[in-house]
């Protein structure tokens, strides 16, 4: 008996950790685009978007995250990982230390795209999938945000464009299956964030605020 009892404690603080390590990553994954989004707002007009202590605070999430996974893992492909993303958050840490420009802002769509990755790199590892749930939602509709500024802004149009497109697709299916409430909201805000669209970076940050709590209900 105390040989099964100690094998389901056992089990149990497994999964528990597991589950730890999958929420944390899922919000790295998160991070990853919402990090780069609120930086080329902040880029872009740094007065109007004040998003120098949101970004920190984004930060302290990730290092927590980061924490989070190295603390409650044992497997060597995802600390091999971890280890790139720990690099990538220090790197991430000395662009908020200085005046947001250009080439900084290049810097963070290149690291957002390294979070992203290594993120869904220990997802696949420990075997999850996408799964059209609310923080699903939201990842994709920050992304899209992203994308949004990013081609406005002039990096790497032809890309960002492409993939831009292939989020509003995505979204197009995800609305589908999400709260009525979404997908009205969806439908009316998702012709601002067409590329050929006029470069409202206000009303865009506003409806990516408005989808994203929609998303949740």
């Amino acid at each position: 008996m105390k040989s099964i009892v100690v094998f389901l404690l056992t089990l149990t603080l497994t999964l528990h950790a597991r589950q730890a390590i999958i929420e944390a990553a899922q919000d790295v994954k998160y991070l990853s685009q919402k990090m780069a989004n609120d930086y080329l707002l902040y880029f872009y007009n740094p007065r109007h978007f004040n998003y120098r202590e949101p970004l920190q605070k984004s930060l302290r999430e990730l290092e927590s995250d980061l924490r989070t996974i190295a603390s409650d893992t044992g497997n060597e492909d995802i600390r091999s990982v971890l280890d790139y993303l720990s690099y990538t958050k220090d790197e991430i840490a000395d662009i908020l230390k200085e005046k947001a420009d250009k080439t900084r802002a290049e810097k963070m769509l290149d690291f957002s795209d390294t979070l992203q990755e290594g993120a869904g790199a220990i997802l696949e590892t420990l075997g999850v999938g996408n799964r059209n749930e609310s923080y699903t939602l939201k990842y994709h509709i920050v992304r899209l945000s992203k994308l949004y500024l990013a081609i406005h802004l002039r990096f790497d149009e032809t890309e960002n464009t492409k993939a831009i497109y292939r989020e509003m697709r995505l979204i197009d299916m995800m609305s589908q299956k999400s709260p009525s409430g979404f997908q009205t909201n969806w439908i009316d805000y998702k012709r601002l964030y067409q590329p050929s669209a006029w470069f409202l970076p206000h009303l865009v940050s506003l409806a990516t605020e408005d989808l994203q709590k929609k998303a949740e209900q």
